[in-house]
């Protein structure tokens, strides 16, 4: 028989028994002309691919609840469609390319002869559970995706390596859970088929390295030949099975790479993006704004952040791919590794290269970068979720605007900014919430702050200088004065309330003045408050859906210098270093421990409240003190309102890999304080810190137990890194610093 005939039998017969009739010899000298791919392979009606979209969907059994001989059987009636899926593709290839090798078309017909075994097998151990071939819906998923091929190569990038690659998966995963079950057969069956496929996926690596381009790695050349709706995601099941693929023929790099790759199976992705300048771009409320030098470099350094608040199937927008060593690390801590897509970092919607479709668009090649809407075009977006709303995150996002489910596209401008948004990032919003929520809370003055301590909100240098005068009058003698739209403890101002602003012309003071005028030149105003004696910064981590419901989800310590930089977060042991009047005093001297929960949790509905008007939704941080007064110790609960992401709920989503038990750190260190302490570069200081307290994990639960874990990538880093540290106590992380020279060591002195 010739392998033409075998595969138009196989292609285009209405039958089963027909598609699986084997021949004792094939010829291959009648390949004839190429044929047109048909809208549907040849099936009886019961497994016609034609409609499923339209029908009733069946969901696929539940692999914990594989009770009986039939739900088992079901589970098998997936398996089997695919295999007569692959047994029609396969005949597919081999009519429309009867130019290929004649090497390449002998091994599809030996792969073709297991998957009519398997096929046959199936459908044997399926009568013996009571059920047909066609009991239930079968899905046109791997048609769909694999008969538009154009070339052998489209062939084995789509079938070989990557369904069939994702039965590396799949096959061990099924063998080992009925074995567990006690189907030794279906078990024995599923072994067989494992062993198989890594013979087909082996066939179709080496072709796919045979025409291939040399001069590209396996893993880019992999990725820029898939299509959508294929991804490299596509060629992973359950777990991951890194020795089936090594013996498929696939090198370490490429099989880690495929490892840490992630994107959408099917679920849209909240698409996030990291803006860290979103206040000042919100006090402008316009892009005519140009970052310093310093906080770009923190936005390329931690542009991954985002990252540690996603799901699996998410995408973070990046300038650069981490690297691919980092992210094995993080993965191998337990930590979610997104999709990454590496996008033009300009706010032009048209700015980056032509649009692509494949998968491979925008994820680590060399050259000009897509724009955001070509690095996802065709696909559909679930949210956007920028570190904050402001004009630099509508303009970069706003191509995404028509691809939001309908009903939020065409609200989306006016959703995410707006005046009222706008005011929510004003320090003199914050001090109008605090005053109303004080007013509220009279019954709790023994331990809350009074209306002295809060700031006054100053458009004219007349009305400052009142402000200092009131300050000095309620008996402070210091005097902090901060810019309406700022953040990390950027333009603050330290005056004497004494010596009003009458200081010297000239001199560091007259400095400081001429810097309060340009702020409320720049801004409209200025809030001028007391300096307390602070002890603790507390960060409140907040999330209000749609509806205008605040939802408290947590509360950390932060760390700050001298000038109230942040430092660093406790993301567990926030009392860790503190004293004990100061511990008793958080909880009520110990009497109440949910007693900051109510706190902020009527805190948050009172913003709620005041920022329901605006339409606003989604995370906001809500900075809080407690500090030392003539009546002792007090808590400031609102110091400022931040309606963004924060440092603060990063920290909060780390705790979930972390050991409870444990006091752990989440620190942002300066690149240039590791040089001054002899250090060539982010990279020597990160491999002599894992020497120095190399990271292990719980056994059972697998939570980071001690050591430190570097949560952006040093080898990109050219300002900061970030670094969870964790240990038995405070003293302990701290030791982990011990013998460095120069303020690498800094955070230390402010826990």
């Amino acid at each position: 028989m010739e392998i033409r005939e075998l595969a138009e039998r196989v292609l285009f017969s209405s039958a089963i028994e027909q598609k699986l009739v084997k021949a004792d010899r094939l010829e291959d000298g009648r390949r004839g002309d190429p044929i047109a791919t048909p809208a549907q392979p040849g099936r009886p009606a019961e497994l016609a691919l034609d409609g499923w979209r339209s029908r009733e969907r069946v969901r696929f059994a539940d692999v914990r609840n594989l009770h009986t001989e039939k739900e088992r059987g079901l589970v098998l009636h997936f398996f089997a469609n695919h295999e007569l899926l692959a047994l029609e593709l396969i005949a597919l290839a081999l009519l429309k390319f009867p130019e290929a090798p004649a090497e390449f078309r002998q091994g599809l017909v030996r792969t073709l002869a297991d998957e009519q075994d398997h096929l046959s097998l199936y459908i044997e151990r399926m009568a013996e559970a009571g059920v047909e071939l066609g009991q239930i819906r079968v899905s046109d998923f791997f048609w769909r995706s694999i008969s538009t091929m154009e070339t052998p190569m489209d062939f084995v990038t789509r079938l070989s390596l990557t369904l069939e690659q994702a039965n590396l998966d799949y096959a061990p995963h099924y063998s080992q859970l009925y074995t567990r079950i006690g189907d030794a057969e279906t078990a024995a069956l599923m072994a067989r088929i494992y062993r198989d496929e890594i013979r087909h996926v082996r066939h179709g690596l080496n072709w796919f390295d045979t025409w291939r381009d040399p001069g590209e790695s396996a893993w880019a050349a992999y990725k820029s030949a898939l299509v959508i709706p294929l991804t490299p995601n596509r060629a992973k099941g359950i777990g991951f099975n890194r020795e089936g693929r090594r013996l498929a023929g696939f090198s370490d790099d490429f099989i880690t790479e495929l490892e840490l790759y992630s994107y959408s199976k099917g679920r849209c992705p909240t698409v996030y993006w990291f803006n860290p300048a979103c206040d000042s771009f919100a006090g402008r409320d316009s892009l005519g704004f140009t970052p310093s030098k310093l906080v770009r470099a923190m936005t390329a350094d931690l542009s991954a952040v985002p990252m540690f608040l996603s799901a699996p199937d998410d995408t973070v927008l990046v300038a650069r791919r981490p690297s691919t060593p980092f992210l094995a690390r993080l993965s191998g801590a337990g930590l979610v590794i997104p999709e990454f897509l590496e996008v033009d970092e300009s706010m032009s919607a048209a700015a980056g290269s032509a649009g692509h479709a494949r998968s491979g668009a925008g994820s680590g090649d060399e050259g000009a970068r897509p724009s955001v809407e070509d690095a996802l075009t065709g696909r559909s977006v679930n949210r956007l979720r920028p570190w904050g709303w402001s004009p630099d995150s509508v303009c970069k996002l706003s191509p995404l605007f028509p691809h939001l489910p309908v009903g939020v596209r065409e609200s989306a401008n006016r959703r995410w900014w707006n005046s009222g948004i706008r005011d929510l990032y004003s320090k003199a919003w914050s001090v109008e919430l605090l005053r109303r929520f004080l007013r509220l809370r009279e019954d709790d003055r023994d331990w809350l702050c009074d209306e002295s301590v809060v700031g006054r909100a100053c458009g004219t240098r007349a009305e400052v200088a009142a402000a200092m005068a009131r300050i000095e009058a309620d008996g402070f003698d210091r005097v902090l004065v901060k810019a309406a739209f700022g953040a990390a403890g950027q333009n603050q101002t330290r005056l004497l309330a004494s010596a009003g602003l009458d200081g010297a012309p000239d001199g560091s003071y007259g400095r400081k003045l001429r810097a309060v005028e340009r702020l409320i030149q720049e801004q409209g105003c200025v809030v001028v408050e007391p300096l307390l004696d602070k002890l603790i910064d507390l960060s409140v981590q907040l999330e209000i859906d749609e509806n205008g419901g605040a939802r408290l989800l947590g509360i950390t310590r932060f760390i700050t210098d001298g000038r109230g930089q942040y430092l660093g977060s406790f993301v567990h042991g926030m009392v860790a270093g503190l004293e004990e009047k100061t511990r008793r005093f958080l909880y009520g001297d110990g009497r109440d421990s949910r007693r900051l929960g109510k706190l902020f949790q009527q805190v948050a509905d009172v913003l709620a409240a005041g920022a329901r008007e605006s339409g606003f939704a989604g995370p906001v941080g809500v900075d809080a003190l407690v500090y030392r007064g003539e009546a002792g110790l007090r808590m400031k609960p609102v110091v400022e309102v931040n309606p963004r992401f924060t440092m603060g709920r990063v920290a909060l989503e780390l705790a979930r890999r972390v050991n409870a038990a444990r006091t752990t750190l989440w620190l942002m260190l300066r690149v240039a304080d590791m040089r001054a302490a002899g250090f060539e570069d982010a990279s020597a200081f990160a491999a002599e810190m894992e020497r120095r307290a190399p990271l292990s994990l719980t056994s059972g639960d697998e939570l980071i137990s001690t050591g430190v874990l570097f949560t952006t990538d040093p080898a990109q880093a050219t300002a900061f890194v970030t670094v969870l540290v964790v240990a038995e106590s405070l003293e302990r992380c701290k030791g982990y610093f011990e013998g460095f020279e120069g303020r690498l060591r800094e955070w230390t002195r402010h826990c």
